[in-house]
């Protein structure tokens, strides 16, 4: 079960992250302003609606991922001397 896990929690991170991106390169290559890919981070820029579901759903994979992360090293602690 710890490995299934294990697995689950980095294949949440990658399809979150693969999400991420094409959020990103949708807006990219619609507005052709590589720049705003940049301060996408920081600011907010004019996003269509299915550009904003795949980063949103995106970050929210990869948040969950991060829970996941520290809900399994609570559960299964690993201990080394």
């Amino acid at each position: 079960m710890e490995v299934g896990l294990f697995w689950a929690e980095k294949g949440f991170l990658l399809v979150g992250i693969l999400f991420v991106l094409t959020g990103i390169i949708q807006y990219g290559k619609r507005s052709q302003d590589w720049r705003g890919v940049v301060t996408m981070f920081y600011k907010r820029i004019p996003m269509s609606v299915s550009e904003y579901k795949w980063y949103r759903l995106g970050i929210g994979l990869c948040l969950f991922a991060v829970v996941m992360r520290i809900g399994l090293m609570v559960i299964f602690p690993v201990y080394t001397l």
